[in-house]
């Protein structure tokens, strides 16, 4: 990892940086990290199957077109080892390990005739939903990261026509909507020839046992899925109404984090940490003006409403 990201390592900080569902862990998958000792005496199985098998249940393609991996930046990497060596893009602003990834295999990020083009849909860390239309005009094989998605629903994803069109692949994440980033678990959808294509560069047991067993228990939370999106909204209108009375510039969003143009992000960033709390300063994301955005989750009622008051105590002395 290049650029550091991934949330506070001090877990006494109030952590507005890392952008996970605010409810914590579904119960299905608190039961299965229980039983966990039983799961890791024994090998996964080298594939992941049954996870890929329900994964293209649930979403009516055929599993041929679905590859698991251990958390989507496994299979960004991936894929940019695909294409190595060939001319690529990435839509900005966007997830720093797009950039890094394609660096690491050589592919040069000109402006012209991409063979591979990288974006996220909703985008990080704008959290903007872009209509299908918007995403197919991009030049080359199509690399949506649908990381967020499912706080949306499913009304724009290209998940589906990603199983037949050799020219698109979708990413999708567990880590962010049930709330488990220390287990990594993804999966990529493209056409059958990309995955087996893929498959031989992934190594074997990329998916841990544990992992698996709950990825498989997630995706049965269909009544935490429902209310997940309804709750994340609901926090998000309030605190987006919140920051906007702060004197913070937020930006709209579909997803669980707002980013916010603000004077002084490095001054904000200090002050607020000085207070317990740790929001995201958004230096390192390529395509943002530097020291002038900071990105907040959105969390419970009592957590957003911790962080106002901390703002309204320092916006006032921020320099302009």
């Amino acid at each position: 990892m290049k650029r550091l990201h991934g949330g506070a390592s001090d877990p006494s900080l109030l952590d507005f940086s890392a952008n996970v569902n605010p409810l914590g862990i579904p119960d299905r998958v608190r039961a299965v990290l229980a039983d966990g000792a039983s799961r890791v005496e024994r090998y996964p199985t080298p594939d992941a199957r049954e996870f890929a098998a329900e994964v293209a249940r649930r979403h009516g393609i055929p599993v041929r077109c679905v590859l698991p991996g251990n958390g989507s930046s496994d299979l960004i990497y991936l894929i940019a080892r695909l294409f190595a060596g060939r001319p690529g893009r990435v839509i900005v602003p966007a997830f720093t390990e797009y950039e890094d990834a394609c660096l690491a295999s050589g592919i040069d990020l000109g402006e012209t005739a991409p063979e591979v083009t990288f974006l996220g849909n909703p985008s990080s860390p704008e959290g903007r939903l872009l209509s299908q239309e918007e995403v197919l005009r991009w030049e080359g094989t199509r690399v949506v990261d649908e990381a967020f998605m499912d706080f949306v629903g499913d009304r724009e994803s290209l998940l589906r026509r990603a199983a037949e069109d050799p020219r698109l692949m979708v990413l999708r994440t567990l880590t962010k909507f049930y709330a488990i980033p220390g287990l990594r678990l993804g999966y990529l959808v493209a056409v059958p020839e990309t995955i087996s294509k893929l498959r031989l560069l992934q190594p074997p047991w990329s998916v841990n046992a544990l992992a698996e067993a709950a990825g498989l228990a997630a995706l049965e939370e269909e009544e935490y899925a429902e209310f997940s999106r309804r709750f994340v909204r609901e926090r998000r209108e309030e605190l987006s109404k919140e920051l906007t009375l702060s004197g913070l510039e937020p930006l709209p969003s579909v997803t669980n984090y707002i980013l916010c143009r603000v004077a002084d992000a490095a001054y904000l960033c200090a002050e607020l940490q000085k207070r317990g709390i740790v929001a995201r300063n958004c230096d390192s994301f390529t395509g943002l003006e530097k020291n002038r955005y900071v990105r907040f989750a959105v969390r419970k009622r009592s957590e957003n409403e911790r962080l106002i008051a901390a703002l309204k105590g320092i916006c006032d002395q921020c320099p302009a």
